[in-house]
This record gives C-alpha cells, sequence and structure tokens, in this order.
C-alpha cells in the first residue's frame, strides 16, 4: 500500500528512474518497521539480557550456515550473464520473475507456524494452517497466469513474449511457498536450541542443520545443471527469449522433486493431511475466474501505451476475479467462512 503510489510518483512523475525505485523500497519499509514497532510495543519492555546476546553469538554458525543456499541461489543471474553474454535475457527473466513472486505472497499466512511449534509443540493447527495456504496459493497461482501478458505490458509492452516465463516461475513460487513451509515446521519441531548448552554433535544431526543442508544441495544441483545446460548444451540456434524458458524451466524441475522429498520428511514426524475436497474448491473457484477473465479481458483490458488508459481496465478485471474467487468459496466453503470471520473480528478488535 505504501511502495506502489510513492514507487509512482518518484519513477513516474518525478522521473527518477531506479534511484526512486530504491527510495520508495526504502520508505515502505521504513514505514513497515514503525507499524511491526507500535504492535510490539507491549513486547519490548523486558530488560535487555547480556546473556543471551553471548548464546546468539556462540551459535551465530547455524543461521549463518543457513544462508550458504539462498547465496548460492542468487549467483543464477550473474551465471547466466557471463555465459550467454545476454542482458536481455537478464531483463526478461527479472521482470517475470517479479510478477511471478506474487504468489510467494501466499506463504504469508504461514508466517506463525515456526514460533507456534517453538512455544506451544503441539501441530494439530497444521492442517489447518496448509488448507489456509493453498486457498491464497492456488488463486494466486492463476491470477498470475492468466494475467501473465498484462503485467508484462505494465513493466514494458516488450516484454509481453516473456509470458511463458512467467507461467514457469510462477509455478515455482507455488512450490517453494509449500516447500518454505514445509522447512518451517521441520525446524518448528525441533527442541534442540532450546537447551542450555546443545553439544555440537547434537546440533549437527538436528534438523536445524539437515533444513539448510537440503536448501543447499537444492541451490547447488540448481546452479550445477543451469551452468553445465547454457555452457556444454548447443544453444547457438535459440533466440534470448527461449534460454530464459530453459532457465525458468530447469528451476522448475529442481523444485518440484525437493518439495516432494521435504513434504516426506514432515509427514515422516507429524500427522499432516490436507483435504482433497477443499483443495477441490479452491481450484473449481480458480478455474470460475480464469474463465470469467477468458470471456470478459478483450473488452476490459486494451493494450494502451498510456499507463492511465490501460490501468483502469486492468485493475476492473483483477477486482472482478478476486471476488468471484472470494464469494465462490464464502458461498460453497464452511472454512472459508470461519477464516473471514475470524479476520473481520481481528481487525475490529485491533480498531477498538
Amino acid at each position: 500500500l505504501i511502495k506502489v503510489p510513492v514507487g509512482l510518483s518518484l519513477v513516474y512523475f518525478l522521473d527518477l528512474g531506479v534511484t526512486g525505485a530504491i527510495l520508495a523500497t526504502l520508505i515502505a519499509h521504513i514505514i513497515q518497521l514503525l507499524v511491526q514497532l507500535y504492535f510490539a510495543r507491549s513486547k519490548l519492555k523486558d530488560k535487555f539480557n547480556i546473556r543471551i546476546l553471548f548464546r546468539w553469538i556462540k551459535l551465530s554458525w547455524l543461521p549463518l550456515y543457513n544462508y550458504i543456499g539462498s547465496l548460492i541461489w542468487s549467483l543464477d543471474i550473474m551465471l547466466f550473464t557471463i555465459i550467454t553474454g545476454s542482458l536481455v535475457g537478464v531483463a526478461y527473466y527479472a521482470a517475470s520473475l517479479a510478477i511471478a513472486s506474487v504468489v510467494a505472497h501466499s506463504g504469508m499466512i504461514s508466517q506463525a507456524i515456526y514460533p507456534k511449534l517453538l512455544a506451544k509443540g503441539k501441530s494439530e493447527f497444521l492442517q489447518g494452517n496448509l488448507t489456509h495456504l493453498l486457498y491464497f496459493a492456488i488463486p494466486l497461482l492463476g491470477l498470475t497466469i492468466v494475467f501473465a501478458e498484462s503485467s508484462l505490458f505494465i513493466l514494458n509492452p516488450e516484454y509481453i513474449i516473456a509470458s511463458t516465463v512467467v507461467i514457469l516461475l510462477a509455478f515455482r513460487t507455488f512450490f517453494y511457498a509449500m516447500y518454505g513451509t514445509l522447512h518451517k515446521i521441520l525446524l518448528g519441531i525441533e527442541t534442540v536450541d532450546v537447551e542450555e548448552n546443545p553439544t555440537f554433535s547434537r546440533l549437527i544431526k538436528s534438523k536445524l542443520m539437515q533444513v539448510p543442508t537440503i536448501i543447499t544441495a537444492h541451490s547447488g544441483l540448481y546452479i550445477g545443471i543451469l551452468v553445465f545446460v547454457l555452457y556444454f548444451a548447443d544453444l547457438t540456434d535459440l533466440s534470448e527469449l527461449d534460454l530464459v524458458v530453459i532457465w525458468s524451466a530447469i528451476s522448475v524441475a529442481i523444485q518440484i522433486p525437493f518439495f516432494i522429498y521435504s513434504l516426506f520428511l514432515v509427514r515422516k514426524n507429524v500427522k499432516l493431511s490436507v483435504s482433497f475436497v477443499d483443495i477441490s474448491k479452491y481450484i473449481l473457484g480458480t478455474l470460475g475466474f480464469v474463465f470469467i477473465f477468458l470471456v470478459t479481458s478483450e473488452s476490459l483490458i486494451k493494450f494502451e501505451i498510456s499507463i492511465f488508459d490501460y490501468l483502469p481496465g486492468f485493475l476492473i478485471q483483477m477486482i472482478i476475479c478476486i471476488l468471484f474467487y472470494l464469494g465462490f468459496t464464502y458461498v460453497i466453503d464452511r472454512k472459508t467462512r470461519i477464516l473471514f470471520k475470524s479476520v473481520i473480528s481481528e481487525l475490529m478488535l485491533k480498531i477498538k
């Protein structure tokens, strides 16, 4: 709510370019931090404990190890540029990833899994949380797919040919959101770090090491296959867009087996199941707004160069699809009605 209008003002109206985009992100993060501080104010009254600080420093190698996988994964753009020499390909990928990343926001519904498991040690709520995750992830995947061309047009009309990349990355992000949630569950049920002085051997054997090791193996395999294909395969007859499609396809293909393996590990440790009836309802609701989009998009979305001519139709179409999904699932799904009432009650409580 903050970053988009501030970014529009700084980038579009004040013509600050990349500097405006960076400032918009900075301003949005500062305001987000202030909001978080406001809601956390009652929890920030305890005295500073120096013993906890020293314990954090002593065990700091654990979270540092956790970031190795992310560091390896982030090499893909640099390596693609070095091997192919294509900056246009990177632009296609970055623009597509910016749109596909919308699906990842569904994972925010599972943000509290890790602290809740640590605090209570009970896992009964996991099934409901995963159901809510899919409630948001499935329609966001659908929205990203059907609005792929329209969203790319907003970023740059020349990017519209990269819609296939958006779709591939949307599926990767869908599995990534669930993959990340499964890792939160594995970390949340681990209790070795609750001990005052856990031994090194116990830490090494714990899920605190297992999860980042999985992530590192995932990232290493992804980068390895990407470099092998780009460097050794005969890709001379392919366009820059074709190379990006291959890049995206590799990332999806690698994501799925690691998601399945993480799911196996979670089900090995806790009882976990999601109702296929619920999933069917969410898929049906998504297919419903996809049909509406196919019927109405040509009359609502006009591919005009001016953002002010194009954006109103785009937003109207988006609102129609979202309202249909929310209304449809509210009518046919009891869990959705409970979720709506819980959200409204919480908002009313915060307002009071």
